[in-house]
């Protein structure tokens, strides 16, 4: 099972679409995981920048002496390096850094001054617009003012009433970003590993119970190529592969009822071909060796031509079994009187009927019944049904006919009496080829193919046949036809 080709497909196929899956998974998460730092960062950087324009305002709000005002400011944008490991810039409405964590100025604004360190570093206008108008945030470069790609924060402050500047925060995001993604990714990778292992398992299990049917059903065929159909496909529980089991196993029933019924048409063919056939040779020899007497020789030509015409039957009947198999059995329709015909019908049993004794009833009161259908097909069903009852009907016992009509349904009963059908095959008398008179102490004619081209005809008419009996007494056929 496990070194099936089949077993490997879908083990690998499911593996693989789990791994693609984590893969995805893990991906989207480390993705919204940096996401999710740089926005916190971001916001923590703006939400210190904002609270440092505002001490910013109220210390320029206060008449404190410049050089006490200037030693605050610095020792503010300097806590909060330390704090928060991002730079805070004191910059004029143009864009220019006033003030850093370094160095301040001599003077301070309104006055035009400029950082010591930074006085090359300015911003675009577009920044400073943004950042005067308060709570500005952005992730990038402006200006080529850094070297890097920062985290920006920018919030105004004010002298009075009007805006002096503002103060504009940066932070390198990969300072603390790199170890925050490694922490993320191993955390994946262990979750990764554990899922998958949990995966490798149950999945196997999932595959192995998965093709185990499939591979029990491919042992199944190999035995059927075989000619062996006693093999059958294991059902565990009522999902569709068992559903699946259950069809395979009504298939290997089928089969092996119609290789059964197959090698017995073949045991009733060739014993039906041969003894006519040994017949007619063994007294045709006689007639031309001279065994055979002239003044016998007509009684045995009257034997000669019955086996013949036994023959003719047989064939007949095979031929119209493969028209019918192949779709090629055409039906003319034509109204007529299903009486008359059951009539005519039976009238051509009259000699045997005769000999064994057998009473008829029924016969001669049969009323009119008018339908549409093929007559000559229609002759066939009859005359099957009025020959098997013939056949099994002991002598001095009787044969009933019954016909009536039930809206636009024609139905026509045959019962007779002194033989039954055992109730192990009531079921299997339509069947193709078989024949319950096995020892054939009745039926030495036919062939077992007169039932089932009988259904076969009737169900072409959209009409049914069924059977019933006690198994000892009777055996009835009932016929139901759409006039």
């Amino acid at each position: 099972m496990r070194g099936s080709k089949l077993f490997r497909k879908y083990f690998f196929a499911i593996m693989s679409s789990l791994m693609v899956g984590f893969a995805i998974l893990a991906v989207t998460l480390l993705v919204f995981s940096v996401r999710f730092w740089t926005l916190d960062k971001q916001a923590l950087l703006s939400t210190n920048t904002s609270k440092t324009a505002q001490l910013v305002t109220e210390l320029y709000g206060k008449r404190l002496d410049a050089s006490v005002q200037q030693l605050l400011i610095l020792s503010l944008l300097r806590s909060n390096y330390e704090t928060l490991g991002a730079d805070f810039f004191l910059c004029d409405t143009q864009g220019r850094v006033v003030a850093c964590r370094e160095d301040m100025p001599d003077t301070l604004l309104p006055s035009p001054v400029h950082c010591p360190v930074h006085s090359p570093m300015h911003f675009p206008t577009r920044t400073v617009e943004a950042a005067l108008l308060g709570n500005f945030q952005e992730t990038g470069n402006p200006g080529y003012a850094f070297p890097d790609q920062m985290l920006l924060a920018a919030d105004i402050f004010k002298i009075g009433e009007e805006p002096a500047g503002f103060i504009m925060a940066a932070q390198v995001p990969n300072r603390n970003q790199i170890d925050y993604m490694a922490g993320i990714v191993r955390l994946l990778l262990l979750s990764i590993l554990m899922v998958g292992v949990l995966s490798f398992v149950v999945v196997y299990f999932i595959t192995h119970r998965l093709v185990r049917p499939l591979q029990e059903m491919v042992e199944a065929t190999k035995q059927y190529s075989d000619g062996d159909f006693g093999y059958r496909v294991r059902i565990r529980d009522n999902s569709e592969l068992s559903q699946l089991g259950v069809a395979f196993n009504s298939m290997a029933i089928s089969l092996a009822t119609l290789e059964s019924s197959r090698r017995s048409f073949v045991a009733n063919v060739s014993h039906e071909l041969k003894t006519p056939m040994t017949t007619i040779g063994g007294f045709i020899d006689g007639m031309l060796d001279g065994t055979i007497p002239p003044g016998e020789r007509q009684k045995y030509l009257e034997v000669v031509s019955g086996e013949v015409r036994r023959l003719s039957r047989l064939v007949t009947g095979m031929l119209n079994l493969s028209r019918i198999e192949a779709g090629e059995l055409q039906m003319n329709i034509a109204a007529f009187d299903i009486s008359e015909l059951l009539f005519t019908t039976a009238l051509s049993f009259e000699q045997i009927i005769s000999r064994k004794g057998i009473e008829l009833t029924g016969l001669e009161d049969l009323p009119p019944v008018m339908l549409e259908g093929d007559r000559d097909m229609l002759t066939q069903v009859f005359f099957n049904l009025i020959d098997n009852a013939v056949k099994f009907t002991p002598a001095g016992e009787r044969i009933e006919f019954h016909v009536r009509r039930e809206k636009e349904t024609a139905v026509f009963v045959l019962r007779n009496t002194g033989v039954g059908i055992a109730s192990e095959e009531i079921d299997r008398i339509f069947e193709r080829f078989y024949k319950t008179d096995q020892s054939r102490s009745y039926d030495t004619r036919g062939a077992g193919l007169g039932l089932y081209l009988s259904q076969t005809i009737v169900k072409m008419h959209g009409g049914t046949i069924s059977a019933e009996s006690d198994g000892e007494s009777y055996t009835q056929f009932t016929v139901e036809l759409p006039c």
